[in-house]
């Protein structure tokens, strides 16, 4: 099972415009400007960034003194620009943006030109897009149209994005119908998706029941269902019960189910009892289902213990047996034991195995030894060696030799093997060399064949010929053959013919036989001919029967008229009847009576009746009458016929 998390709709797209929107702070809508307000804001300003600066000097007092005096008259360019530059000078922080903020607000169309332009010249990337998106916004409260056009014209990245984000919600403010037609105009695709968030979120923070208005007037579009994200999560933070009430009158379908699981993500951080309340009551769906979820989830951030009381109540199902997981989880960050300790009471199941899971991997990220040992007192089962995969992950994230030498101290068995195995993935990602000389020095009770065979073709992945040289160097003839097949299959991928090369140089045996099958099968893909002239070059045996096998199944995947023009050339013996057998395989689904017809050749009479059984079987469902005539006159023994056939 994947693992549980909280269902959260998606909506990637609605979720970064609205943090864009957060991040902007052009959403609100800003009072007209009076010398009066003008002044207030100059000594709010001052106020509020004398907490994290430290103390100016008599020349930084005069000039901010200077500046509370300017701003009871018209604000100009140049005093915009120097407290932007006086900003600029004292440390980085939150302060500065809500300088950038505030200023913001004193541009007008006198002044725009020159303050946007001192903004094109800074240099650090983050303050010259912060400044160009505000000044952006601001702008296009006064003139959205060039505002807008400005915007489009910054080259594509994220510093456009917030441009013309911020252009739309100044926009928004002014003329939600004017903005709102423009974004109707866009391409549909997410710059169209992300201005119609903007512009409903926007509105819905000053009042969510008429954005939801001016959004039902609207004409259905694509993803139209994300929209209703914003407006509620802003409805829920002022009045949930209003916003609840509204939610439920909405017509069923994804838009309510949206607004609904947001109500109950944001009501359960205000509230959790009334949420789940209120959500439980709800008739069932998709859209209960999620908020309670949902809801269960945050309440465990807070008050883990109430909300696994509350669990324990719900009726079996899903969403008991997904909020169980999600319970485990967000308690084992605070109190791993505890949330242990009550999964270990729960019925045992699938819901227990990944409450245990979840809480061992939220311990293992903050005391990954702690909860090693704990896995280690764990009887053997499924829990275990899922808990012990979980845990290996994370102290390889860590400590590569540390998770070696737990692990190794696990006793034999499944999970042992299971850890070393995601220890030595990441491992071979950070160092294959090292990986590759711990594999090979390892023993049977560590799983050594497939820790040899997955270190080797990760390496091949990052670098074949590094690989194939340590390869080489190994002494143990039994190692070389683990590691060969997999290093071949992925020089394959790239280069079938130097793969055929190394094959070659391989003695014949197991090893080389499941080689020759992957290059066949990667050759096969590409150039069938060749690969078939390839794979007919082998003597009678194990390696000629299994590239033949290859070969023809991924033959008869493109041109089975081909592939079998190609079976018509081949003398009897095993390897033509794995290649006949393949054949058949591919084509009985889509033509029974040319498969049938070419299982009657296969020399070996068990492979033969086998297979002609098996698609006489399956061509009786679909064409009765034909496949019984068929079958009568097949080569099959009477028995089989007798068994096959209806009875009249």
């Amino acid at each position: 099972m994947n693992d549980v998390k909280p269902l959260i709709l998606p909506i990637s797209i609605a979720v970064s415009a609205l943090v864009v929107g957060i991040a902007i702070g052009r959403i609100s809508s800003p009072a007209p400007k009076t010398a009066t307000t003008q002044a207030a804001a100059s000594s709010a300003e001052s106020t509020d960034e004398s907490d994290d600066a430290p103390q100016m000097p008599a020349s930084r007092s005069a000039a901010t003194s200077a500046d509370s005096s300017d701003a009871e008259a018209a604000p100009t360019a140049d005093n915009i620009i120097n407290r932007i530059k006086a900003a600029l000078a004292r440390p980085a922080g939150r302060r500065t943006y809500a300088t950038f903020s505030k200023l913001a607000d004193s541009i007008d169309p006198n002044n725009v030109a020159e303050v946007m332009a001192f903004a094109e010249t800074l240099q650090k990337p983050q303050e010259k897009s912060m400044l160009i998106s505000l000044v952006v916004g601001r702008w296009a409260e006064f003139d959205p149209q060039a505002a807008i056009a400005y915007a489009e014209k910054i080259p594509p990245g994220t510093s456009r994005n917030w441009a013309i984000t911020s252009a739309v919600s100044g926009w928004a403010e002014r003329d939600a119908p004017a903005a709102t037609s423009w974004a109707q105009q866009l391409p549909p695709g997410p710059a169209r998706d992300q201005a119609m968030q903007t512009i409903v979120s926007a509105l819905a923070d000053k009042d969510p029941s008429a954005a939801l208005a001016f959004l039902q007037s609207l004409p259905p579009g694509r993803n139209r269902q994300n929209l209703y994200w914003p407006i509620f999560s802003k409805w829920t933070a002022s009045d949930p019960v209003a916003a609840a009430e509204r939610a439920i009158q909405l017509p069923p379908g994804s838009s309510r189910d949206a607004a609904i699981q947001v109500i109950g993500s944001n009501w359960a951080n205000q509230d959790p009892e009334a949420a789940f309340g209120w959500a439980n009551g709800l008739p069932p769906g998709q859209g209960r289902n999620q908020a309670l979820q949902n809801i269960l989830s945050n309440w465990a951030t807070k008050d883990p213990q109430r909300a696994a009381t509350i669990v324990n109540e719900l009726p079996a199902g899903s969403v008991r047996d997904l909020s169980i997981a999600n319970v485990a989880r967000q308690w084992a960050q605070t109190d791993a034991r505890g949330a242990l300790a009550w999964a270990e009471q729960l019925a045992v199941g699938e819901a227990q195995r990944n409450a245990i899971r979840f809480a061992l991997t939220s311990w293992a990220q903050t005391d990954p030894a702690a909860a090693a040992d704990y896995v280690a007192t764990l009887p053997a089962g499924k829990v275990q060696e899922d808990a012990t995969s979980a845990i290996a992950l994370q102290l390889a994230n860590s400590d590569i030799q540390s998770a070696v030498a737990w692990a190794q101290k696990l006793p034999q068995g499944t999970g042992r093997q299971n850890a070393l195995t995601n220890i030595i993935a990441q491992w071979s990602d950070a160092d294959p060399q090292g990986a590759a000389e711990f594999a090979a020095r390892s023993t049977e009770a560590d799983g050594r064949k497939a820790l040899l065979e997955n270190v080797s073709r990760q390496w091949a992945r990052h670098d074949p010929e590094a690989a194939l040289r340590w390869a080489g160097t190994l002494s143990d003839n039994n190692a070389r053959e683990a590691v060969m097949p997999g290093i071949i299959a992925v020089v394959a991928e790239a280069d079938p013919r130097e793969a055929s090369r190394l094959v070659a140089q391989m003695t014949p045996s197991e090893a080389q036989s499941q080689a020759t099958a992957s290059v066949a099968w990667q050759w096969a893909g590409e150039d069938p001919q060749a690969a078939s002239r390839w794979a007919a070059a082998f003597p009678e045996g194990k390696a000629r029967e299994r590239a033949f096998d290859s070969v023809m199944n991924r033959w008869s995947q493109t041109d089975p008229y081909a592939a079998g023009a190609w079976l018509g050339t081949l003398s009897a013996g095993q390897s033509r009847d794995a290649a006949v057998t393949a054949y058949t395989r591919r084509v009985a689904s889509t033509d029974p009576a040319t498969a049938a017809q070419w299982a009657e050749t296969i020399g070996n009479e068990s492979m033969r009746n086998s297979q002609v059984e098996s698609i006489a079987s399956a061509w009786l469902k679909t064409d009765a009458n034909r496949a019984a005539n068929w079958i009568t006159n097949s080569t099959l023994a009477d028995d089989v016929k007798a068994r096959l056939l209806p009875r009249q």
